[in-house]
């Protein structure tokens, strides 16, 4: 038996099969044959989608996408509700962006409300929502109800979508300061098990500083969950010129920053896009393309829940997904509810299931689109811009050791063990990285003395090794000092002389260098000014040193000495009826150096 019930207010007819029975309904059989009815969209009706805004940038306010489809519908008018599901979300509905689409936003509505305008049929656009969060947290839903108005009537329509907003890559920097130029190396590593693909990096420059490489990216770099990639840039400071022509109605934080913009893809989106490609041909050729908004998102999440580590980078490797992953699934438990057809005696949702299952024979393996570096492709990927500040150190010291040029023949240096080697520690300090000592130190200086004013800053220096390496004498501690003015500090060298002793054999690394700031200092005019006549007003400008900061560049640090014995020829008694037995050496030959080279 069917029967039917009909809605009037919204035209919708809901059939029902029962069974027949001359029994009561609570001890006979169940009264619906199949108690699950299962709604869906045809494929050309209105539709709303939420999605992650392409392009992130950290220091800026986040956006998040709703995509407007209009199918068949040729739409005059609409209002679209927007209400945050997650605690903590704040939308700014009055600052929202259209993209890609001529659409007409009315600047005067309630908060949470968006009105737009007309809007044609087989149209789609995006409309950028600025959001902020006041928890940390990797899911955000909104609540999204739409009302629009066509020539045939006023019609609504609702959905409660939920995205990730969770970053899927992490960078890490290191930095390495040299005498003019820093080095920055930046490590991408995947925060999720899905490997991501690097198209495109870029270390945008500043008004302070320039930023290059060693070129674009050839081919796209896959990311690996336990295979980060690095990324080396080379950071030089601008001339005074350049930086004055350029520093007008520019922030003070903006100068100095630069920006590192890297355009990726993540694998399981590529994934997503080959499979609804695949899927959404294969159903337009067949009757249950009406089917399509139902079948696509309910395999694509059975996917993902069967996509492990191992088959994501097998992926990744071949370029292609195997469709055996979706064996094994009873297809017909997700389409119940959804009747016969007329004229048919088969339910819907087993020929939906039987459908599933002949394409995953038949598509074995899905190809995944090939990605490219061209500016197509790049346009098209996602993107994140992290601010990189240059850290402002007070000096960088360059440590080099010098020794006496000693080789063989093949050019490297040589020592002799246990001779002492008088060699030279030779430091050039710069205070070019000390950023924002200039501006702070100039107005701090207004109200000083002229004899704080010309103060300096100690360092120290210490030169140690294992003792059962090297022995070092001479000066292997002492101290210099540098004007704390950075407009009075000029490059400056010093050299210091130390005694080196080998004590082994073979191929020795330099000995080790540490230099810091000397941590015992005489107070400055105003502390002494504190001290015996109590804290006066301003000094709190005045007084505060500055945090003290220094970088070592130890040209050594990578290099060895070749130690060897200076007994050329040896001669031995293997003679064992001596008084105390065994070999005795009788004399030894020294090595011989012609011009500085010794003679093997």
């Amino acid at each position: 038996m069917v029967k039917q019930v009909v809605l009037n207010a919204s035209r919708l007819i809901l059939s029902y099969e029962s069974e027949a029975t001359t029994q009561p309904v609570i001890n006979g059989p169940k009264f619906f044959k199949c108690p699950r009815l299962l709604l869906y969209q045809r494929p050309d009706a209105f539709d709303l989608k939420l999605f992650a805004s392409r392009s992130l940038h950290l220091d800026r306010t986040r956006f998040l996408g709703i995509e407007l489809s209009s199918g068949w519908n040729d739409v005059s008018s609409g209002e679209l509700h927007v209400r945050a599901a997650t605690a903590g979300l704040r939308l700014q509905t009055s600052d929202v962006k259209v993209v890609d689409y001529d659409l007409q936003v009315s600047k005067r509505s309630d908060p949470g409300v968006i009105r737009f305008g007309a809007l044609q049929p087989e149209s789609k656009v995006k409309i950028l929502v600025p959001f902020n969060l006041e928890n940390d947290v990797n899911d955000i839903s909104l609540k999204l109800e739409i009302s629009y108005t066509t020539d045939k009537g006023t019609f609504y329509f609702a959905n409660n979508p939920s995205i990730s907003i969770m970053l899927p890559l992490g960078v890490n920097v290191q930095d390495v300061f040299k005498h003019k130029a820093l080095f920055s190396k930046f490590t991408i590593s995947s925060a999720t098990s899905s490997p991501l693909r690097l198209l495109k990096s870029k270390l945008e420059q500043s008004i302070t500083f320039e930023a290059c490489n060693g070129g674009d990216l050839p081919n796209p770099v896959v990311i690996f969950p336990r295979q980060p990639a690095s990324l080396l840039y080379k950071i030089t400071k601008r001339t005074s010129q350049k930086v004055q022509s350029s520093s007008s109605g520019t922030r003070k934080k903006d100068r100095s920053s630069l920006s590192l913009i890297i355009h990726y893809v993540c694998l399981e989106e590529e994934i997503d896009d080959a499979v609804t490609s695949e899927l959404s041909d294969a159903l337009a050729k067949t009757p249950l393309h009406q089917y399509s908004r139902l079948i696509i998102p309910t395999l694509i999440s059975q996917l993902h829940s069967r996509l492990s580590p191992y088959v994501l980078e097998r992926t990744a490797l071949t370029g292609e997904l195997s469709t055996s992953i979706l064996s094994g699934i009873n297809w017909s438990e997700f389409f119940s509810g959804l009747g016969r057809r007329s004229g048919q005696e088969e339910d819907i949702s087993s020929l939906l299931s039987r459908w599933i299952q002949t394409w995953c024979e038949q598509r074995t393996i899905i190809q995944l689109v090939p990605l490219n570096t061209s500016d197509e492709m790049i346009a098209e990927s996602k993107s994140i811009i992290i601010p990189v500040d240059v850290p402002s150190v007070t000096a960088v010291h360059t440590a080099d050791i010098k020794i006496p040029h000693k080789a063989s023949t093949v050019g490297e240096t040589v020592a002799v063990i246990n001779e002492p080697i008088a060699a030279t520690l030779k430091i050039k300090t710069t205070r070019m990285w000390d950023s924002k000592h200039s501006s702070e130190t100039r107005s701090s200086q207004a109200g000083a003395s002229v004899s704080e004013a010309a103060s300096e800053i100690d360092f120290v220096y210490d030169v140690s090794a294992s003792t059962d390496t090297w022995l070092i004498g001479g000066k292997r501690k002492g101290h210099f000092r540098i004007p704390s003015s950075k407009d009075e500090a000029p490059v400056k060298s010093y050299s210091f002389p130390i005694i080196l002793i080998p004590v082994k054999e073979g191929y020795l690394p330099f000995p080790h260098l540490e230099i810091k700031p000397n941590s015992i200092s005489k107070p400055t005019t105003t502390e002494a000014r504190a001290s015996s006549n109590g804290p006066t007003p301003g000094d709190d400008l005045v007084g505060k040193a500055d945090v003290i900061s220094c970088e070592t560049d130890y040209k050594n640090i990578g290099e060895t000495i070749k130690v060897i014995s200076n007994a050329r020829k040896t001669t031995v008694s293997l003679d064992a009826s001596g008084p105390q037995g065994g070999a005795w050496l009788l004399e030894t030959e020294k090595r011989v150096t012609e011009n500085g080279v010794f003679v093997v």
